[in-house]
């Protein structure tokens, strides 16, 4: 299919255009969720992303169950029939061509706020060729873009991601590479390869730091992030507090949820994490701009 960006694409499968988001990039950004991930962070908030096909959700504490479930069997009601909105239906297909015209709508505020389009996951970069083509799109309508990512899978044109990105918000999880591996099947080696590409072609990048209890918050992890951030010459780093906005997503979806028990994090518990990067030298935001 060819699209306004000039190459031709399929369509992915988008499940949220999130409106009036405020920090995923700078200013007011609308978001694009891109369906699909290849690793499995215990702590994911967006586990409606981690398949990459379309699946149905079901909020129990909506459903009237107007459908009959003998023998527990799952609810028979149509998502686009169900009366309350309980049951949703989480991935639809979209082209490079209708999702800018829906982002594009919101043009003004971008444009008085400094904000612009980013595309999130899952892991977009499953979809380099839609990723890409919406980029470039979305360029040509003259809307800043972002894009957030672990930057661990194998870059198909860096220098087009460049060239259409104007910044890159790459994780910094599990500092561990075994660990790392192990746990989330990221591998910090290749995001660092890919981010030195990427910089040595004039990206702008910013660090991000998931700080997450048991897996990410532990001095020896933190202080390997920073002094990696550094190696890197990056200069910035969003720390992230842990939050437990995305546990009801998991009972939705019937996945099973690691951290249902962990309590969320506050501004005053990453105090030290934000104290270690400002003495490295490191422009530090809590939660993103």
């Amino acid at each position: 299919m060819t699209n306004t960006s000039g190459y031709i694409v399929n369509p992915a499968t988008v499940t949220n255009v999130q409106r009036f988001s405020l920090h995923d990039g700078g200013g007011i950004r609308t978001v694009v969720f891109l369906k699909g991930c290849p690793f499995r962070c215990p702590w994911c908030c967006n586990p409606e992303n981690l398949s990459a096909e379309p699946e149905v959700s079901l909020k129990e504490r909506l459903c009237m169950h107007c459908s009959p479930r003998p023998g527990g069997a799952p609810c028979a009601t149509a998502p686009e029939d169900c009366p309350t909105g309980a049951k949703e239906l989480l991935g639809r297909t979209r082209t490079v061509d209708d999702l800018v015209a829906e982002v594009a709508r919101d043009g003004a505020f971008f444009e008085e706020s400094g904000g612009g389009v980013t595309v999130s996951g899952g892991e977009c970069l499953l979809r380099q060729d839609f990723l890409l083509a919406f980029l470039e799109a979305c360029r040509a309508e003259g809307l800043s873009t972002a894009v957030e990512t672990t930057l661990a899978l194998p870059l198909e044109d860096p220098a087009r991601l460049v060239a259409a990105c104007d910044v890159l918000l790459v994780d910094f999880k599990i500092a561990d590479r075994a660990r790392s591996l192990e746990v989330t099947g990221i591998d910090p080696e290749l995001r660092d390869a890919n981010l030195r590409t990427v910089l040595g072609l004039g990206a702008r990048v910013v660090a991000r730091m998931p700080i997450i209890p048991g897996f990410t918050d532990d001095d020896a992890c933190v202080a390997a992030n920073v002094a990696r951030i550094r190696e890197l010459g990056l200069s910035r780093v969003d720390v992230l507090p842990f939050h437990q906005l995305g546990q009801g997503k998991y009972d939705a979806t019937g996945r099973d949820y690691a951290l249902r028990d962990v309590p969320q994090l506050s501004d005053a518990d990453v105090e030290g994490v934000v104290a270690r990067c400002e003495a490295a030298g490191l422009a530090t935001v809590v939660h993103g701009e």
